[in-house]
């Protein structure tokens, strides 16, 4: 038995929510447009529905009783949800709108300075961003292309490798003329050091450059990469990130390489969307210019020849 049987008519709960905020039937007619009758009939089809009364009537007034206050909240939330859900089907019925998903770090770091060279080159593309740190795409997901770790098998979807970026350690200009002019092994000692949740521990880094620094715990911890780099913008630490990430803040100084080794590791930024997306040609568009922005070749076998609508 379908559950939702046995809810009331979406227009109960719309003719309720107006009449309970407005605490008054007449009101609620006036703004929805209807009869006053109409709103009655609906209040009324609703409490039998419900089998108990939400309002109290006393001559011409209401007021809503207890059971009435509860299930304003109930219809509120619910109408809301529905109204955010048919704000989001929008985005569906334009042509050239495409849902990429990627990091927050990735998003403001890398993407969102190069809107303005895609609004440029694909004027008709409309891209909505889906940013989350913790990137999981199950295959009826609404998600058009994925950028970040390789997530599917082949055969169902398309994965290929856009880089493999070294992580550097960065800092704000004003907090890199604070540390010694001393090499690597040394540079960092007495440096505030700035954690996210990855790998990338900073253990890694002074084992690699030959530090004998022992409290590389130390520091202040964020579970989003794009917070830790804005803490390391506001000139409060050091912190270990992707070249990539860091792109446009290394690109407008915002951010300098506090250190000249960069670690090393065997992860790789990857591009991937499931292949029934590449029948769109924005999905399509899209794919195209995300690996020639990353200079990799276009792999005509992944996806066809990219087409203006």
């Amino acid at each position: 038995m379908n559950s939702y049987r046995t809810l009331p008519p979406l227009s109960t709960l719309i003719g309720f929510e107006a009449a309970a905020r407005l605490h008054s039937f007449s009101r609620a007619a006036k703004e929805l447009n209807i009869t006053q009758s109409a709103i009655s009939h609906q209040i009324r089809t609703l409490e039998d529905h419900l089998g108990q009364p939400l309002f109290r009537r006393i001559g011409r007034r209401i007021e809503l009783i207890d059971a009435g206050v509860d299930f304003l909240t109930t219809a509120q939330t619910a109408l809301e949800a529905v109204r955010q859900g048919v704000r989001r089907l929008n985005a569906f019925s334009k042509p050239g709108s495409v849902i990429v998903m990627m990091s927050p770090a990735l998003a403001m770091g890398w993407f969102i300075p190069r809107l303005p060279r895609l609004r440029q080159e694909l004027p008709w593309l409309d891209p909505w961003l889906h940013t989350t740190p913790e990137i999981f795409v199950p295959e009826d997901a609404e998600i058009d292309i994925v950028l970040g770790p390789r997530l599917w098998p082949e055969g169902d979807a398309v994965s290929i490798e856009l880089a493999r970026d070294p992580l550097v350690v960065l800092c704000a200009p004003a907090y890199a003329a604070t540390l010694p002019d001393l090499p690597d092994a040394r540079r960092l000692d007495h440096a505030a050091l700035l954690h996210d949740e990855t790998q990338h521990d900073w253990q890694k880094w002074f084992v690699q450059v030959g530090s004998t620094r022992q409290d590389f715990t130390k520091g202040s911890n964020f579970s989003d990469t794009a917070m830790m780099l804005q803490v390391a913008l506001s000139g409060q630490g050091c912190c270990i990130a992707s070249a990539r990430l860091a792109d446009s803040f290394l690109t407008d100084g915002r951010l300098v390489q506090a250190a000249s080794q960069p670690l090393l590791l065997n992860e790789a930024l990857f591009l991937s969307a499931w292949r029934r997306n590449f029948a769109r040609p924005a999905v399509e568009a899209l794919w195209h210019w995300l690996t020639k922005e990353c200079q990799i070749p276009v792999h005509s076998d992944i996806a066809p020849q990219m087409i203006n609508p």
